[in-house]
């Protein structure tokens, strides 16, 4: 989320403060560390409330179960007959959070924003692959396997404008920037890393990370796309399990995703046509994601045809922008 760190698809959230809701009871205490709650609670608080993750929770079978996002919630809830969330957990209300440590708390913060929505995006949008191609996105799962398809501390790169509905209202995304403002941050499920760690700047010197807000910050100077370059060994947390990991080839396959197929890749070189009328080559995908970052809101790049794509496997000839939309979406 750089606010762009590539985690959970969880947005800003706006809902009325609870702090005054609080009583003095022994539950606020921290004397409670479980809070019982139903199916539809648990649902309604992912649909709504912005937690900080990761959170934990109890299986069925009384093992602790590790929440990373929104998604594994849902999962979490559907899964789980007697839902059991372990506090203190952590929830941000109206740009503050909160610490809440009682289950009658968490209650009465899920049962008071039931059926509010936090910002959600407006399917579809396109989002720019490694490969510089095209990846359109239709629903919600579909942003879950994208998020998750990504190396660790690398960012989503969303084709512009895309839009957000928030409090009912359609909004419309014109850069990463405009984004920023809404989303608080996206990871897709990773292991988790261990700190301290350290990773290698852009001159050569070794910075020490020695929490998660740090490694944010850290992410934050980043450029889009670019990956965190990590003193090895490092040590993971998967499964609850920790995993101490020697190398970046390591690291890629722990936390790396088995892709699904791309839906299609573009063969270079291949040409475009200006806003001018002037025809521009581009001979690989880092000039195509330069292209199309140069091109105003809202505008789709004109290309010249005949050109060629790779689809599972199969080099096709695209002769036209239908015949190339039909390529890419079915």
């Amino acid at each position: 989320m750089k606010l762009f760190k590539k985690t959970v698809f969880t947005l800003t959230i706006i809902f009325s403060g609870l702090i005054s809701c609080q009583d003095s009871s022994s539950e606020d205490f921290g004397l409670l560390t479980e809070a019982t709650l139903s199916k539809e609670e648990v649902l309604s608080a992912a649909e709504s409330l912005d937690f900080e993750y990761p959170i934990s929770a109890v299986s069925e079978i009384s093992t602790a179960v590790q929440i990373n996002d929104e998604f594994d919630l849902e999962e979490y809830a559907i899964s789980t007959n007697k839902p059991k969330i372990n506090l203190p957990v952590a929830i941000t209300i109206d740009e503050t959070t909160v610490m809440i440590t009682s289950a009658k708390v968490l209650k009465q913060t899920i049962s008071m924003n039931k059926g509010r929505k936090k910002p959600q995006f407006v399917f579809p949008l396109s989002v720019v692959l490694e490969d510089g191609s095209v990846q359109e996105i239709t629903d919600k799962n579909g942003l879950k396997d994208y998020l998750d398809s990504l190396d660790q501390g690398v960012r989503p790169v969303f084709v512009y404008p895309l839009s957000v509905i928030k409090n009912g209202n359609t909004i419309v995304i014109n850069s990463v920037e405009e984004l920023k403002g809404l989303l608080k941050r996206y990871r897709g499920k990773r292991p988790l890393l261990v700190f301290p760690l350290s990773v290698i700047l852009e001159d050569g010197s070794e910075l020490e990370i020695t929490d998660k807000d740090a490694f944010e910050d850290y992410l934050d100077t980043l450029d889009e796309g670019v990956h965190p370059e990590f003193v090895f060994p490092i040590s993971v947390i998967k499964n609850g399990n920790t995993i101490v990991v020697d190398n970046a080839d390591q690291l890629k396959r722990l936390i790396k995703k088995p892709k699904k197929g791309r839906k299609h890749q573009f063969v270079f070189p291949l040409s475009v046509v200006l806003e001018n009328g002037d025809v521009l080559e581009i001979v690989d995908k880092d000039a195509f994601k330069t292209y199309l970052s140069s091109l105003p809101s809202g505008t789709k790049p004109v290309f010249v045809y005949p050109l060629s794509i790779v689809k599972k496997g199969e080099t096709i000839v695209i002769n036209n922008e239908d015949e190339l939309k039909e390529a890419f979406y079915h």
